[in-house]
C-alpha cells in the first residue's frame, strides 16, 4: 500500500511538472487508429492509468469537434480529437 501511494505521488508530481491535461489526452490516444470508438469510462481509464490523472478531471466532451462549449478558451478551443457519437460514446478523429 505504501509503495503504491509513493509511486502514485511520484507519477502525479512528474505529471504536474511536465504535461497539461490536453497533452496527456493527446499522447494517450495518438497511437490509436483514427475511427476507433471509446466510451467515456475507457477514455478516463486510459488517461488516468497512463498519467495518474484524477478520472473526474477528464471530460471527453471538452475535446469534441461537434460539441460546443462557449466557455472554451485558449488551446482547449482548438483541441478536437473526438467526435461525439451518442451519450458516453466517442470516435477518435486524431
Amino acid at each position: 500500500m505504501l509503495v503504491y501511494s509513493l509511486t502514485r505521488q511520484n507519477k502525479n508530481s512528474e505529471r504536474r511538472n511536465k504535461m497539461k491535461i490536453i497533452e496527456e489526452v493527446s499522447e494517450t490516444f495518438k497511437s490509436y487508429e483514427k475511427g476507433t470508438t471509446f466510451t467515456t469510462a475507457e477514455i478516463k481509464r486510459l488517461v488516468s492509468e497512463k498519467y495518474g490523472r484524477n478520472p473526474s478531471s477528464i471530460i471527453p466532451s471538452d475535446y469534441c469537434d461537434n460539441i460546443t462549449n462557449k466557455g472554451k478558451i485558449g488551446s482547449l478551443a482548438d483541441f478536437r480529437i473526438f467526435h461525439f457519437i451518442k451519450r458516453g460514446h466517442y470516435k477518435y478523429i486524431g
